[in-house]
């Protein structure tokens, strides 16, 4: 990645604070390249240092040690007010919108820009092309508390976009709203994404969003970036277990394996039956495995769940099945699954044991 395609660049980031005398340790040595027009995802647990992060990048929170680029600019280096005019170009949406109640939707959107020398008339053109853009032109006269979530999210959008950014974070806006909401927002993001150049920043704590939309994903824990990658990357070869937490809530293998607790699945097993769970991406499909482990060697899997989710251009599957075999046919079943590019964990005897090629 050259320095020209880099929209955020962080090196070293080292973030302490002091809480009852003692130093709580909120960035740890973190660094993060974030390409101009891309969609990059940061995903942790309440705690982890995303908001931290968030605040470093438009330099709200000055580190202790590193350093901070944003578009090519050394932000520790400018001064007060041409660090402002950077941070015009960071624009911000938040879970919580942060509307003025007693504004209409219009006033709302208008408001960072009653800061410029720009006449009443121009000011109102931007910002009802702005609402326009997000599809809530109709409601310009409307106030926030005749909106849905969605729909205050939407202008919260517009009213980020008012200093024409280059760069857009989403601090957890969509952990508020339902699920279809959710997605119809995502996909509005997508599209500004894609319609104005914006690179965005998405942060949360739901691997379904970083799915839906992110190019790339890092994923923090404990103050620190613990993996980073392509999000198909990411999601085919979790490294960390906290990274495979979260893609196998993506894909509701959670459930999957609160189930083999809850039915007391190991411990019904018989003698000769695993309870396998296995993981393959596009290359191997479901029927294949199943099909060809009763061809191949004649026997049969029952399966107790199965799921496929889209993560990229790849189809990504999981399946929990229990096969009866010895333990010598098993070795070579197992030998033939990794070969063929499926991850097995054995949950027989309650410890997992995880087999890969």
């Amino acid at each position: 990645m050259s320095a020209t395609n880099i929209a955020i660049d962080l090196q070293q980031i080292n973030v302490t604070f002091k809480r009852n005398n003692e130093n709580l340790v909120a960035l740890d040595n973190v660094s993060l390249q974030v390409e101009k027009g891309s969609i990059y995802g940061i995903i942790g647990y309440s705690g982890a240092g995303k908001s931290t992060l968030v605040r470093i990048i438009n330099l709200l929170q000055r580190p202790d040690t590193g350093s901070v680029s944003i578009l090519g600019q050394d932000l520790l280096s400018l001064h007060d007010k041409e660090l402002r005019g950077v941070r015009k170009k960071v624009g911000m949406i938040f879970q919580h919108f942060n509307l003025l109640r007693s504004r209409t939707v219009l006033n709302n959107v208008e408001y960072p820009l009653l800061s410029q020398k720009m006449s009443r008339s121009k000011r109102h053109a931007k910002a009802l092309e702005l609402l326009k853009l997000v599809g809530l032109d109709e409601y310009a006269k409307a106030y926030p508390d005749e909106l849905s979530g969605g729909q205050k999210q939407r202008v919260a959008i517009a009213r980020a976009l008012a200093n024409n950014p280059d760069v857009l974070i989403s601090d957890e806006a969509t952990s508020a709203l339902d699920p279809q909401t959710t997605e119809d927002i995502l996909q509005l993001l997508k599209h500004l994404n894609e319609k104005l150049g914006l690179t965005i920043v998405l942060i949360t704590h739901e691997m379904q969003v970083i799915k839906s939309i992110c190019q790339n994903v890092a994923v923090m824990e404990k103050g620190r970036i613990i993996e980073k990658g392509s999000v198909s990357e990411v999601f085919t070869a979790p490294k960390q277990a906290l990274t495979q937490k979260f893609v196998e809530s993506a894909a509701n293998v959670t459930e999957m394996r609160q189930q083999i607790s809850d039915d007391h699945l190991i411990e019904n097993l018989q003698s000769n039956e695993r309870l396998l769970y296995l993981r393959f991406s596009s290359e191997v499909t479901s029927e294949a495995v199943i099909s060809s482990l009763a061809i191949k060697y004649g026997i049969s899997a029952s399966i107790l769940f199965a799921n496929v989710q889209k993560v990229a251009q790849l189809s990504l599957g999981y399946m929990l099945i229990v096969l009866t075999a010895s333990d010598e046919h098993f070795a070579t079943i197992l030998d033939y699954l990794t070969t063929v590019g499926v991850v097995v964990t054995d949950f027989s005897t309650g410890e997992e044991q995880i087999y890969v090629s």
